[in-house]
């Protein structure tokens, strides 16, 4: 597996797998609303113009994305997806590593996904983020916001392993 920048060529790809990976998700809240399954191919141009667009490849087959931002200094990490063929082979647990790096001066990283989402919830704890917050979107729609410390010395443990 190779992860690098998307660049605009992968874009259609990119919308394709999030669509089909999110497709779980509006089965688990019963809402086919959600944005990653609305997204249009002009709204991932403006993403890809503001944010850091990664992709995960295996062999010259695109499997998986994740998209991440800085604000201040925090770096917002989202849509994370991986093809529904390609999924718990730690695509993306590597995609959001990767994303960890992306902006090096960031304290922690965040992102958020929905309380029902047990699978999201058990990846993003076992790599280290914490919950910090809940926002209540709907009856249906609880919000998890996860948050992982960047900070320097932590960086340097994990790059010895520890």
């Amino acid at each position: 597996m190779h992860i690098s920048q998307a660049n605009h060529e992968d874009l259609n790809a990119i919308l394709e797998i999030q669509k089909e990976a999110y497709l779980a998700e509006a089965l688990l809240y019963n809402d086919y609303s959600i944005q990653p399954l609305t997204e249009s191919p002009e709204d991932l141009e403006k993403a890809f113009a503001t944010q850091v667009i990664l992709k995960a490849e295996i062999g010259d087959q695109l499997v998986g994305s994740v998209r991440a931002r800085q604000m201040d200094n925090v770096c917002l990490i989202g849509r994370l997806s991986v093809n529904p063929k390609f999924q718990h082979q730690g695509i993306g647990s590597a995609l959001l590593c990767a994303c960890e790096n992306v902006f090096p001066d960031v304290v922690c990283c965040e992102l958020f996904t929905g309380s029902k989402s047990i699978a999201n919830l058990r990846l993003y704890e076992r790599l280290g983020y914490k919950p910090v917050k809940e926002e209540v979107l709907s009856p249906q729609v609880t919000l998890i916001y996860l948050r992982k410390s960047c900070l320097p010395s932590y960086r340097a443990k994990r790059q010895l392993g520890q």
